[in-house]
Order: structure tokens, then C-alpha cells, then sequence
């Protein structure tokens, strides 16, 4: 495998992303976190639907290299069909979460501010693979699946040009910031699940304000690794206000968050989002009744909680968040296997590149 470009032209890296980089190479509120917001039509920012609050529950199993990805998506309903794109490094699983967790996870689990460990800087306020077998050209519609208010749809993509149209096909209108956000993840091939909001047919007149509606949803999917899908597309107008993210993560092992940016210098790594409490020896108990249905997807042996927040302006620049391992470890060639689908993420240079 070539040597990274990423990797020679910046600091050598701290120990918890050397533990598998080096063993490898021995928002506003009209933004969506997953991604670009697609609509039919353009709208005036009151009346356009919007993400006000994120909160995300990832319950990673690191023997079983499965993710559980649980978003709350709060948004105002809209009565034009809208949606958001989650892109994934191995093919998702879509199901609604019938009761959201996080109202018991922020009084079990409260943020707590942490001091922040030295090394990565601080800038925050088994697994398969991302190519499922062959693909045919264009655009593969591989499930439908209606969860909740949404329809899901789970694509593969290797074509950003045929995936636009696709998405605008099916009343979800891009526009070329979010273009050039679906090509990042067409060179990964990475796969999509296509959220679209399908309003009701009856229901208020068309001048009444929209109403705020919430919805829990999961995605689950292969990952070697911890993966959040932080990168957003460029917005058009600069955001001027903070945009509240909560994260519970929940693994066997603590995790440290890294996301490459690239703007104001050369690409660097660093950490996204603050760190808050870790609590080690969390009740399991506990864990189970705020996950409800969702903790059958628990790990079987203790786990952790680490918390997370996120208080930016603007994502521009930033990208997806890996959770690299607290302690550095050796690596034996299944692990670096697993991990080719989340090493682009890192470092673009390796998208397409042979383990």
C-alpha cells in the first residue's frame, strides 16, 4: 500500500491515533448534522424544516465490529416532502427507535466538563467493508423502508451525477454545495440512506405555522471503529450561532474523537468535540432501561460511557469523527483489514487504496 500523502506531509500523530494509523502504515440551524438538507423547493428560513437540537447515541460492539447509530431529529414539519442523507462505511440497517433514550441518558449520564488529555490539540466546544460485492453503475436502490414520518432509502453509489439525479428524481432537490458533500462519499464508496419526510395528506391548512415533531432512528451498521457522520456541506450563508450536540458514546473501551480539518493550514487532525465525564463502571441496569428495545445491542461484557459536546458555529472544514482506541495497541493484519473502509476518512489520499 502507498504511503499516505496526509501522513508525510504532517506531525507525526499522538499515540491514540498511532495505535492504528501508524500500525497501518508501520452549524446553523437549518443545517442537518448527517449532511446537506434536500428539498423540493427553495424556502425562506422561517418556513424551511430544521434541525434545532442533535442528540446521538452510539453503542459500539468492537467484537462484533457493529455500530449502532441512534439520532433524535427534531425538526419543524414541513408539508412539501424534505429529507437528509446518512452516509455509512458499510450497508446500514434503518429501524425507528420507539421510545428515544435521552432524557434518561442526561440524568443518568450528565456531561460534566473534563479536562481535555494532552497530545491531539482541542478544537470542540465483523466490520465489512464500504463496496458490497459489484455494484452496477449509477445509482442501486438496495431497501425501501417506511420509519415513522420518513421513507428510508438504502443506495449504493458510484456516480455523484447519478446519484443528484436520483435524489431529485425522488423529490429530494440537491444543489452543488451538497453535490461536492455526495462526491467525498461516492470516492469512498461509502454507502446512503436517503431520508424523506412524506408529509400527511390531510391535516393543517398551508398558512398555519409548522409544527415541531421529533423522531428516534437507527442506524446500524459494520465499523471497525466508532463512526459519526460530522462533515457537512459548505453552507451558502455563514452561520452566526452556535448549534447544541450531545453525544453518548458506549463501548467497551474508551475512545478518543478525531476528525481531519482542512482549512487555515495544512490538513491536521484533531478533536471535534469537548470531552466531558467518563464513567467507567456505569450501572448496567441503568443503561438498559434508558435503551429500552435498543439494549439488546449492548456489548455482553461491561462498558463504558463517555460523553461528549459539541457547541461550534460552523462545521466547514471538518470532517466524519472516528473514535481511535484510548490505549495504544499492536495490530495483526485482520484488524488492519477492517479498518480500510475508516482510514480515508482520515486521510482522503487512501480512498481506493488496497490494505
Amino acid at each position: 500500500m502507498p504511503r499516505s500523502r496526509l501522513a508525510l506531509s504532517i506531525a507525526a500523530p499522538a499515540a491514540a491515533l498511532a495505535t492504528f494509523i501508524a500500525a497501518w502504515f508501520a452549524a446553523p440551524l437549518t443545517a442537518w448534522a448527517c449532511g446537506g438538507m434536500f428539498m423540493k423547493q427553495a424556502w425562506s428560513d422561517e418556513r424551511r424544516p430544521s434541525l434545532s437540537y442533535e442528540q446521538t447515541l452510539i453503542v459500539h460492539d468492537a467484537d462484533q465490529g457493529r455500530e449502532h447509530f441512534v439520532r433524535e431529529v427534531v425538526f419543524r414539519a414541513s408539508r412539501e416532502p424534505f429529507g437528509f442523507v446518512v452516509p455509512t462505511p458499510a450497508r446500514p440497517e434503518v429501524a425507528r427507535v420507539k421510545k428515544s433514550p435521552f432524557e434518561r441518558l442526561r440524568t443518568n449520564y450528565p456531561f460534566h466538563q473534563s479536562r481535555v488529555p494532552s497530545g491531539l490539540g482541542a478544537l470542540g466546544g465483523g466490520a465489512g467493508s464500504g463496496a458490497e460485492g459489484t455494484r452496477t453503475r449509477g445509482v442501486q436502490v438496495l431497501e425501501v423502508t417506511k420509519v415513522g414520518s420518513f421513507t428510508a432509502f438504502v443506495l449504493a453509489a458510484d456516480d455523484e451525477t447519478a446519484l443528484a439525479t436520483w435524489l431529485k428524481k425522488h423529490q429530494l432537490v440537491s444543489n452543488p454545495a451538497n453535490d461536492a458533500w455526495l462526491r467525498h462519499y461516492v470516492k469512498l464508496r461509502f454507502f446512503f440512506v436517503a431520508m424523506r419526510y412524506d408529509p400527511p395528506t390531510e391535516g393543517s391548512e398551508p398558512d398555519e405555522p409548522a409544527k415541531t415533531k421529533a423522531e428516534t432512528l437507527r442506524f446500524s451498521f459494520d465499523s471497525a471503529l466508532p463512526y459519526y457522520p460530522y462533515r457537512e456541506p459548505d453552507p451558502a450563508t455563514p452561520a452566526t450561532d452556535p448549534r447544541l450536540v450531545e453525544v453518548w458514546l458506549i463501548t467497551k473501551k474508551a475512545g478518543v474523537p478525531l476528525a481531519l480539518f482542512e482549512k487555515g493550514g495544512p490538513p491536521r487532525w484533531v478533536r471535534p468535540l469537548a470531552e466531558g465525564y467518563r464513567y467507567a463502571q456505569p450501572a448496567r441496569q441503568d443503561i438498559v432501561e434508558a435503551l429500552g428495545d435498543e439494549a439488546k445491542w449492548l456489548p455482553r461484557e461491561d462498558v463504558i460511557v463517555q460523553r461528549f459536546m459539541d457547541q461550534k458555529v460552523s462545521r466547514v472544514g471538518f470532517g466524519d469523527v472516528i473514535w481511535a482506541p484510548a490505549e495504544p495497541g499492536a495490530l495483526d493484519d485482520a484488524a488492519k483489514k477492517r479498518l480500510g473502509p475508516l482510514l480515508p476518512v482520515l486521510d482522503p489520499s487512501l480512498a481506493g487504496a488496497e490494505p
